[in-house]
């Protein structure tokens, strides 16, 4: 790969097209052509995905909409080395994320270029209430990430982008109704105005959830407006929010979550060499949950500054820097004294360097340091080699992240005793992979991984009948293991395609599946219309409650283009009503999956 250099300032409509191609954080990044799609999420601007030396996947919103894979969390089972479920109830409910055998806390979710999975950021509740539709970008970053994403990316990081508008103004409205009293509606405009380009979308869903007090609704809105300022200046805005409610069968106790996300930000060109970008962004996420009559409640805040740097030093190597100030703070009911704060600040940079033209090495260092335990220093390199003859890639890279003690692991709460003396919780992973181009529409990708977990942050119960625990650091080194699998194509000019995703864990946190598929295959037999079938299976498995027995279900979803303006659309989700348990717990027993439901909607677009 060569890197492409800024022209000189007279070259103004070269410039342009280059700047938008290369704009760090905020670039659109499609696909640069129809063969190499373009990657954000492995250092933070577009670069090609076979040059990339992480293993990542790319979710196509659109296609995950026209399949009927709405929820968030669904759409992230569709990438190999990720299990995304729920542990405490149906929609609405808290979601779990494990990448590559770790689990909810080592993971971090990225939107809008801001990190949202901070150690006391409850990341559960965004997993849970995110929708496909207001979002522009989906990446699956795997492995460690520390040297690019500091804390929470053991597991890997969750990219996602706000849409930009683009085109001549227009609109859509989806809506939707079915089982269990469900019924959802969501709209968006977008386009562009002279040099201003915008997206603004608003949804409202509701359900009764196939259980008894499990009642869900939400709101929730999403916004960008970017503007050209002059010939090198972009200047833009995000917004995300959202207000649900969810009613907690186990513990019969009434949630509401208000969530709200906004960026500000700049990119600009320097000179011919030098790309530059700077953000500040806001998170707020106030939780209340009615035990009736107790009350627990938490707020959480983040507010974070940064800016990042591309430099094309030569043909051959590339500098990327960075620079980053964050302040958190967190307050609880259940903690002895509030509010608490911690300060975070750093730096960090990466090199990539292309000796020849099929090969890609990149080495990356980042440095922060916490008020409340003191600093970590990161690492990752990695290569990513091409041989164009036989369309095969091969990557591999050896990093290390690690997961810092939370406000409520420090501080107690009134389930948890206080330990000021915890330590960061330190990983080194590495993964060697394939990806195989066969034929002309058809991937294989393998990639093995393993991941050494130092210190490891773990709740402690005491023993009976005391109902308090403690969270502490386990002695020694946790390990996980596994492969993953992805396969992927189509047929008949593409008219039928398949997608199979295959997570084989040998080691794991929690007791996990060991074996977790995923795969759909559907058909166009006319320009308007598709079929679709698609099954999921976990093996057995615990989620570190009691054990779960193996299940797969079933699902069958379509859509006619009933006119230019108006697409019908149909799913059955657990075709076959298999009864299943999404977790066992050892107190309340286990909280039942939903059978067999039916749903339908419309499209119109204007």
């Amino acid at each position: 790969m060569r890197y492409p250099q800024m022209p000189l300032r007279g070259e103004y409509r070269c410039a342009l097209a280059l700047a938008a191609l290369l704009l760090p954080l905020t670039a659109s990044a499609e696909v640069e052509n129809d063969l190499t799609p373009l990657v954000v999420s492995a250092l933070r601007f577009p670069q090609p995905a076979s040059s990339v030396t992480s293993s990542v996947t790319l979710l196509d919103p659109q296609d995950l909409e026209a399949r009927g894979l709405r929820q968030f969390r669904e759409a992230l089972n569709e990438a190999p080395g990720v299990i995304a479920t729920s542990t405490s109830g149906q929609t609405g409910a808290v979601s779990s994320l494990n990448i590559r055998g770790t689990t909810t806390p080592y993971s971090q979710l990225v939107v809008d270029g801001m990190s949202l999975g901070g150690s006391s950021s409850p990341l559960g509740n965004l997993l849970a209430a995110s929708r496909v539709y207001d979002i522009g970008r989906l990446e699956i970053l795997r492995g460690p990430q520390g040297a690019i994403y500091g804390a929470e990316s053991v597991g890997g990081v969750l990219w996602m982008e706000t849409p930009r508008g683009s085109g001549t103004p227009h609109g859509s409205l989806t809506a939707e109704g079915g089982s269990f009293s469900s019924f959802s509606v969501n709209a968006m405009h977008q386009g562009e105005v002279g040099p201003l380009s915008y997206f603004v979308s608003g949804g409202y869903e509701q359900t009764a959830n196939d259980a008894s007090y499990q009642n869900f609704h939400q709101s929730s809105a999403a916004l960008r407006v970017e503007a050209k300022l002059d010939k090198v200046w972009t200047l833009g805005t995000t917004y995300r929010g959202f207000d649900n409610f969810f009613q907690d069968g186990v513990y019969l106790d009434d949630d509401r979550v208000n969530e709200n996300f906004a960026t500000v930000y700049a990119t600009g060109v320097i000179s011919a060499r030098w790309t530059t970008h700077f953000q500040i962004g806001h998170q707020q996420e106030y939780y209340h949950a009615d035990y009736h009559p107790s009350i627990y409640s938490s707020d959480f805040g983040a507010t974070a500054a940064s800016t990042d740097q591309r430099i094309v030093i030569n043909d051959q190597l590339l500098l990327l820097a960075t620079a980053f100030y964050n302040h958190d703070s967190f307050a609880s009911t259940s903690t002895p004294t509030n509010p608490h704060t911690d300060n975070r600040c750093g730096a960090g940079a990466a090199l990539e360097w292309t000796p020849i033209t099929d090969l890609t090495t990149s080495g990356a260092l980042r440095w922060e340091d916490y008020d409340t335990f003191g600093s970590q220093l990161t690492w990752r390199v990695g290569s990513a080699y091409q041989l164009t003859k036989t369309d095969t890639t091969f990557r591999g890279g050896v990093g290390t992240s690690y997961h810092a003690p939370g406000f409520l692991d420090i501080y107690g709460s009134d389930y948890g005793i206080a330990n000021p003396n915890l330590v960061a919780t330190d990983a080194l992973g590495w993964d060697l992979g394939i990806t195989q181009k066969l034929a002309e529409h058809h991937q294989l990708e393998l990639t093995w991984f393993r991941n050494q977990i130092k210190d490891q942050i773990k709740y402690v119960p005491y023993p009976f009948p005391s109902m308090m625990g403690q969270m502490v650091n386990l002695p020694g080194t946790t390990t996980t293991e596994g492969l993953e699998a992805g396969f992927s194509g189509g047929w008949l000019d593409c008219t039928i395609n398949y997608r199979v995703a295959w997570t084989l864990l040998e080691k794991s946190l929690a007791e996990q599946p060991r074996n977790a598929v995923t795969a759909s295959i559907d058909w166009k037999p006319t320009t308007k219309s598709m079929i679709g079938v698609g099954m999921s299976h976990l093996s057995e498995h615990a989620f570190a409650g009691d054990p779960i027995q193996a299940y797969t279900l079933a699902r069958v979803y379509g859509s006619y283009q009933l006119t230019d303006k108006i697409k019908l659309h149909a799913r059955v989700e657990n075709l076959f009503n298999q009864s299943y348990e999404l977790y066992n717990d050892r107190w309340n027993g286990p909280i039942k999956g939903a059978g067999t439901g039916l749903y339908a909607g419309l499209t119109f677009d204007w």
